[in-house]
């Protein structure tokens, strides 16, 4: 894909990787002013900003991540896309628990425990899977293991946090605590 950018105008390679992340940043504006006014999640809003966070988190895997082969200049000029996107990522996840806790507040108990038992067991396959993920580049790239907090420095490890297992782990993370909650307020009422 990098090959494609290659020959684009600059003004589009921009728009192409930052426009999702301003179209991302809008919507969760949206999305938590249409909570808090009505109380309600648009389920349209909702999946439109599924979508552009698994767009968001393709473009920092394949785009924003070269090779280590390649040469990129001097650190990572990436690193305010990344944190911008960490924490609409964070919100989304925050915005779709909400959701769940709304849909599981309408269904029996038994159906929240089976929320609960199955991100249980794809969170632990997540985590490693991640895991794997991080020896495997540790063992290509021969960074050392007790550094890789702080990898984020480098370009060529934007995929380190930024791919489908953490991404999975974030939805999974959602779940278990709107399964937690829901069960929790159930035994309250």
């Amino acid at each position: 894909m990098e090959g494609l950018l290659s020959g684009l105008p600059d003004m589009l390679i921009f728009i192409i990787l930052y426009g999702p992340l301003a179209m991302g940043i809008f919507i969760m504006v949206k999305l938590t002013k249409w909570f808090v006014i009505k109380k309600d999640i648009n389920n349209r809003m909702l999946l439109i900003s599924l979508v552009i966070n698994v767009l968001n988190f393709y473009l920092i895997y394949d785009l924003m991540t070269p090779s280590p082969e390649v040469s990129s200049g001097n650190g990572n000029p990436f690193i305010p896309n990344i944190l911008i996107s960490f924490l609409l990522f964070i919100s989304f996840c925050i915005v779709f628990s909400m959701k769940i806790i709304e849909i599981l507040s309408k269904k029996k108990a038994w159906f929240s425990l089976l929320i609960i038992a199955i991100t249980i067991a794809v969170t632990w396959f997540s985590v490693v899977s991640q895991m794997e993920f991080v020896l495997t580049i540790k063992e290509a790239l021969y960074y050392p293991l007790d550094n890789w907090l702080t990898w984020w420095k480098s370009i060529h490890l934007n995929y380190l946090y930024f791919n489908p297992y953490t991404f999975l782990l974030g939805i999974c993370i959602s779940c278990l605590v709107a399964g937690i909650l829901g069960l929790s307020k159930r035994k309250i009422v």
